[in-house]
């Protein structure tokens, strides 16, 4: 099994980080109850394509980014304060059967910092869940409260599908004083229903604190929840750390920050994971400021400026990467509610396939909060919608690399109205194999997430189970998301030893 976070417990993933979840299962195929470090034998790789490492043919085709819709009936305002920091993490909750969702509120009277609850029935439509007849605290400031209000700064909420049920949820709290030599103080609480949070007294996760969002995520391949934060209080840029028990954490090192390639004077803002299929995706906020830092704030730049949304990724969830810099969340025109700024923070699979990515958002530009300006939106993408590639005028190819196919059926993510897809197989020297030239192959014309090419006579990929292949895909005005079957990517080396000597290949986390 896969200990990953794509399970129904989370959302946010980490992105999350951003957990994942599943709106139609409480969990995926990575099955509750077995150890952490059991690995399937065979299962489905996917190919998605965030840069052309897994490809060595492409023709005529363009990389464009996926666009999350977002959904104007899921737009949700607190009423009892402004949710524009309000980091939502979505998750179902084992007893009732229903969505829960904890973020974060500043209440209309007074300026409280407020850590609440609310649920759903179907994970879009919102209303607070009073929790006063559950939780009793010293000062309580709204009915869908869930934590004290002293010594509450910002939080986020992890779910650990693999936690003990007292402890499903982790909260990791910091409490932090800007422009104050004297560090701040880090805080882990657990809880089984984002309700009821209990302490773990003496744990510490980072010091000095920073100033959040922190985020966290299984990583399979280092055997280890990672945690995604800045490095100091208001360092925005991204460093990552890790834990094996939720005792003991690694100092953060540096993974991602800006570059020339940036806006100028961008920063890090925050970076939720997501651990989807064989990749990590970084829901990376930049927060674009405005080039002269408010009188008297010379040490950093607060007030003003847009904060958007772009993807990073990496294989080993720990070295980061970017690939097109153009925002995969955009801010919305003047007005929308994500027109100032926008913070995506976890998400869910929906049960046609398609995912939901919630997020806060703000009107006004950052640290401009006016009443009525924050809310908590979901969008919609489409299954493995993060990037693809397109056609240009005319039929594109794109081509793998070798890879050694262990059975089962090819499936492709793809559509192409108005056009077609077919695919042909090579050895894995590029020769054609006889029987599946994509002149023989049934062309399909529509959108399906998981279509499985046939070529005449009924041949499909299963028989060539145990054998090193290529996989090509002809587009005619149509677009390709991701290439998924039960196959092993190989290096060169890896395929010469196959070939020659029939070293039989095995799968390398990571790479």
């Amino acid at each position: 099994m896969q200990r990953r976070d794509f399970l129904t417990a989370i959302a946010v993933g980490a992105m999350v980080a951003l957990t994942l979840g599943t709106l139609s299962a409480e969990s995926s195929s990575a099955e509750k109850g077995k150890s952490p470090h059991e690995s399937a034998s065979s299962r489905k790789v996917t190919i998605l394509f965030f840069d052309d490492q897994r490809l060595n043919l492409r023709d005529n085709v363009v990389r464009k980014l996926g666009r999350p819709e977002l959904i104007e009936e899921a737009i949700y305002k607190d009423p009892h304060g402004h949710a524009s920091n309000g980091y939502p993490q979505v998750f179902r909750d084992e007893r009732s059967g229903r969505w829960r969702m904890v973020y974060q509120i500043i209440t209309s009277l007074g300026g409280h910092e407020v850590a609440v609850v609310a649920e759903s029935d179907d994970g879009l439509r919102w209303k607070p869940l009073d929790t006063t007849g559950e939780v009793k605290f010293a000062e309580r400031v709204v009915p869908h409260q869930v934590h004290e209000l002293e010594g509450l700064a910002e939080w986020i909420v992890f779910v650990d599908p693999f936690a003990e049920p007292a402890e499903r949820l982790k909260g990791l709290r910091a409490k932090f004083q800007h422009g104050i030599a004297k560090p701040g103080k880090t805080m882990l609480l657990v809880s089984p229903d984002g309700v009821r949070w209990r302490l773990k007294e003496g744990i510490e996760w980072q010091n000095p604190a920073p100033d959040p969002p922190v985020y966290v995520f299984w990583n399979e391949v280092r055997q280890s929840y990672c945690i995604t934060t800045r490095p100091d209080v208001m360092d925005r840029r991204l460093a990552v750390m890790e834990t094996k028990d939720w005792e003991n954490f690694t100092r953060p090192e540096l993974a991602l920050q800006p570059d020339a390639l940036d806006t100028p004077l961008a920063e890090a803002y925050g970076m939720p994971v997501l651990s989807y299929e064989d990749y990590y995706i970084g829901l990376l906020w930049l927060y674009h400021p405005p080039p002269q830092p408010v009188p008297g704030g010379a040490l950093y730049r607060y007030k003003g400026g847009h904060v958007d949304c772009q993807l990073a990724y990496s294989l080993n969830g720990w070295h980061f990467q970017r690939g097109l810099r153009d925002p995969f969340i955009p801010n919305g025109a003047p007005g929308q509610p994500d027109s100032g700024s926008v913070y995506p923070s976890s998400m869910v699979v929906d049960g046609d396939g398609s995912l939901l990515i919630y997020a806060s958002a703000c009107t006004h530009e950052h640290a401009r909060k006016p009443p009525d300006s924050g809310s908590i939106l979901a969008y919609r993408l489409r299954r493995d919608g993060f990037v693809f590639l397109e056609s240009g005028g005319g039929v594109g190819v794109v081509g793998t690399r070798a890879l050694y196919w262990r059975g089962g059926e090819l499936e492709l993510n793809v559509q192409s109205q108005g056009g077609h897809v077919r695919a042909q197989i090579t050895d894995h020297e590029g020769v054609l194999l006889e029987g599946y030239r994509s002149e023989e192959c049934e062309s399909f014309t529509g959108d399906n997430t998981a279509w499985k090419p046939v070529w005449k006579g009924g041949k499909t990929l299963a028989a060539l189970a145990n054998k090193t292949i290529r996989v090509e895909v002809e587009l005619d005005n149509a677009r390709i998301y991701a290439i998924s079957g039960d196959f092993i990517p190989l290096s060169a080396p890896s395929c010469r030893q196959f070939e020659i000597h029939g070293v039989v290949p095995t799968p390398r986390p990571g790479f």
